[in-house]
Order: C-alpha cells, then structure tokens, then sequence
C-alpha cells in the first residue's frame, strides 16, 4: 500500500517553502554552475527551458549573464510568484506547469535545465516504487518531446541520480550520454566538485 510523497514531493512543503524563504538556489548557485552551462549551451541566443524554478536566484543571474530566452515554471503558483517577483521587469516567460504535462510545443527548446526538479518528480510518487518511476518516466517524455534535436539537457540531482540517469538511459535512441555524473573538468579547468551534486547532461538526438 502507497504511503504520501516524501516532503520533497508534495506541493503543500513547497507552497509554504516559497512563501516562507525569498531565495534559495538547489544545490549550485550560478558562479559555479556557469562554465559547465556554456560548455553546454555557448549560444546566449539558446530557447531555455527551466523546470522548477520556484525561488531560485541562480537563474536571475544566468539571465543577467546574457542567457536571457527563458521559459520557465513551477507546479507550484507560489513558486510562480516568488520567481515572478525574483525576475522583477525581466520580459521572461514563467507560468504554473506540471513537469509531466508541459503546455508547450514539441521541439521549443534548445536547451533545458534542471535543478533537482526531476527527483520532486520521482519523488511524488510517494513509496511505491512503481509510482515513483512512472511519474519519472513522463516528465522525462515530455522533455524528450520538447527538447528538438541536437539540444542539450543538463540534470543536476543527488537525491534520484541514478532513478534520473536511468530515465534517460532507457531512451538512447533519442539522447547520447554526455556527462554521467562522474567528476569532471570543464575545457577552462572548472571542477564539477563545486556543485553539491551529480552533473548528468545529454544531447537529444
């Protein structure tokens, strides 16, 4: 018999998480993170897809920095608004979405990033393990589905890494492996130790 989700799964602990805390950036903020985004993503010019992006500020200053074609959301409306407030008069596109049904088109995006969204998913499907991977399994189609060809997907995760790699794993025919979560050094020498958790990025076939 299914328990409830763990807190990291239900919507109520993160309602009242934004409406409690202004800012808070999972796992990485953005000076660490950015020589391995443009490793990834060189072209400032790229469609964005940000899953879960509630309170986080790191993505403020990735916009600051010139990666400004943003589209981002959370299932969570005080997410919104708190992302909504963070980004101020910054033309950005963030609405309410669930990661396993997003409202855009197929193939709409370059790039997207995500900051432990994928394990909030998994973990909503509460201890059923059946539950957990199936809510995996159809945020990780839709974002096969809108991620066009030759676009890049970086996870950041520590919680699920391995349930998260292996989402992807299973649709190889669809993205190559590029990072796996094992330590590396980005070409200018920037050591993925700095990030408080597994980089795993692949490319959409």
């Amino acid at each position: 018999m299914a328990t409830a989700p763990p807190a990291f799964g239900r919507m109520q602990y993160w309602d009242d998480r934004y409406r409690e805390e202004e800012a808070f950036s999972w796992y990485t903020g953005w000076p660490e993170l950015r020589p391995f985004w443009a490793q990834l993503v060189p072209d400032a010019a790229a469609e964005i897809l940000v899953p879960g992006v509630g309170n986080d500020a790191a993505m403020v200053q990735m916009y600051d920095d010139g990666w400004q074609h943003l589209t981002l959301f959370d299932y969570s409306l005080e997410g919104v608004r708190r992302a909504a407030a963070l980004f101020g008069e910054r033309p950005v596109d963030v609405r309410v979405a669930d990661a396993c049904a997003l409202p855009y088109a197929s193939a709409a995006f370059d790039a997207a990033l995500d900051k432990g969204t994928l394990e909030a998913v998994y973990l909503n499907g509460g201890s059923d393990a059946d539950a957990r991977t199936r809510k995996l399994e159809e945020a990780a189609d839709e974002l096969t589905r809108t991620v066009r060809p030759g676009g890049v997907l970086l996870s950041i995760t520590c919680a699920a890494a391995p349930r998260v790699a292996a989402a992807f794993g299973r649709r190889r025919e669809q993205w190559r492996v590029l990072w796996d979560g094992d330590f590396l050094l980005t070409e200018d020498g920037y050591a993925s130790n700095n990030v408080d958790a597994s980089l795993l990025a692949w490319r959409r076939l």
